[in-house]
């Protein structure tokens, strides 16, 4: 091949990935789907049938604990969906939550809508600050740690 045509090639080439980036910025920005937005502690979202409310973050030698509050869930149902962004990975519960239920009913079976459950989920330590993430019938949400 001569050098004039592996010029014209280059620039054929070019002008195609000139295209499909132009082509790609404009689905990004008629996207409809909305950004996801960091939660502050103590802030209480919806998803779903489910209200969620992440109460406080600590990062302790060994673990990092994140107290939540959380409506429409039983028992059995507190760990699933919940993980946590920190040290450049994301992790799951390393064990099950400690709950205690309030408004009604016995600490075991939060079937009530209205029962809410306040639990300590526990986490792997986290270095700097986590991000806790929820998610649940296809939504998610993230509150930023301590």
């Amino acid at each position: 091949m001569s050098t004039r045509k592996l010029i014209i090639a280059s620039l054929i080439c070019g002008l195609l990935i000139l295209i499909a980036g132009t082509v790609k910025l404009l689905q990004t920005a008629t996207d409809s789907e909305s950004t996801t937005s960091l939660l502050a502690l103590g802030t209480t979202t919806e998803l779903g049938s489910v209200s969620v409310t992440v109460r406080d973050v600590q990062v302790t030698n060994g673990q990092t604990l994140v107290d939540v509050a959380i409506r429409g869930v039983d028992v059995a149902g507190v760990n699933e969906g919940w993980s946590m962004l920190a040290n450049g990975e994301i992790t799951a519960p390393i064990a099950s939550a400690e709950c205690e239920q309030r408004a009604g009913g016995a600490a075991s079976n939060a079937s009530n809508e209205g029962d809410e459950l306040v639990c300590t989920l526990k986490f792997v330590a986290a270095q700097g600050t986590p991000t806790i993430v929820y998610a649940r019938d296809g939504e998610k949400r993230q509150w930023l740690g301590s």
